[in-house]
């Protein structure tokens, strides 16, 4: 996985283009920072990893599979096939002066042989598929209009005519403003057929600069045309106002996260973060599956039994 950062200010401003960082994070770098993650390397034991990336440091990131599932497109059509991958984010800002202003999520697919582009699966749906504002807030913002001159006139008859005009317009209104999540699909690689590229960006309230949510869930459909294996890289770029200690956050050039491989023919284990309902699921009619059922964005999470009363003790 590949995470670029931008640095601003505490102002919102950038440090401009030559502050974004090409940021590979590794083993020799920060203590905090993590591991690149790796397929396992026993035979049979290298499909459907659930730890897709991880790193610890200024800035926390980390994505599981949490739900893998393959079937048939469609009771009617034998021939199609359809894998469900549901993934979970998060993203875990470790001071409070802090924040991540932009993440910007990509996953491209591609077949065992990533040149041939029949061998790639297509991506039949995925969650938040459109432009979604969140957590609404407005505030109030004053206009001021105004303008101020003179003009003079003198004529054969010595007539002077001056006059000054002068006038101000204050308007207050409310002025609504949004944390966003922007969903699509692309087709990148090929010159032909489905779209085999997923893209989610979330953008935080930028009047407000209340940072992204820390947690996102979503859900992705694929089209496939048999059960040979296929796989997917991940990569997240960040926008954060990270001003000190940058080693927490960057390590240094080395190899990726291996990609992610799947194999329709083995079988899956159970995920203990898993999302998805067994009952919900009709893997013989898969692609009917309603995404929204798993989707889900967190802000802030509550343990509603912290505040604990005690009674008075009397000897």
């Amino acid at each position: 996985m590949d995470i670029f950062a931008t640095i601003i200010d505490d102002n919102g401003h950038s440090f401009g283009d030559e502050a974004v960082f090409d940021v590979e994070l590794d083993i020799q770098g920060d203590p905090e920072s993590g591991f690149h993650t790796k397929n396992d390397p026993r035979p049979g034991h290298q499909w459907h990893r659930d730890d897709i990336t991880q790193r610890k440091g200024a800035i926390g990131v980390k994505c599981n599979m949490t739900d893998i599932v393959h079937g048939k497109l469609s009771e009617d059509n034998e021939d199609e096939y359809v894998t469900l991958i549901v993934l979970l984010f998060r993203f875990d800002v470790r001071n409070n002066s802090r924040r991540i202003a932009r993440a910007d999520i990509t996953i491209n697919f591609s077949g065992k042989d990533e040149e041939d582009p029949y061998s790639r699966p297509e991506v039949y749906d995925i969650s938040f598929n459109d432009v979604f504002s969140l957590v609404e807030k407005s505030h109030s913002e004053s206009i001021t209009k105004g303008i101020s001159g003179t003009a003079g006139f003198t004529g054969v008859q010595m007539a002077e005519l001056s006059g000054s005009l002068k006038w101000e317009k204050t308007t207050t209104q409310e002025i609504e403003s949004y944390t966003t999540i922007i969903g699509n699909t692309y087709r990148r690689g090929f010159e032909f057929g489905g779209d085999n590229q997923v893209n989610w960006i979330l953008k935080e309230n930028d009047k407000f600069q209340t940072g992204i949510p820390v947690a996102l869930r979503a859900g992705i459909l694929l089209k496939r045309r048999d059960e040979t294996p296929f796989q997917c890289d991940v990569k997240i770029d960040l926008k954060a106002d990270i001003r000190s200690r940058l080693e927490t956050f960057f390590g240094w050039h080395k190899p990726k996260d291996d990609s992610v491989l799947f194999n329709p023919k083995v079988k899956v284990s159970a995920r203990k973060l898993g999302a998805v309902d067994p009952q919900q699921l009709d893997t013989n009619n898969l692609g009917k599956f309603n995404l929204g059922a798993i989707s889900d964005i967190t802000f802030l999470r509550v343990y509603d039994g912290a505040v604990k009363g005690r009674s008075q003790i009397t000897e």
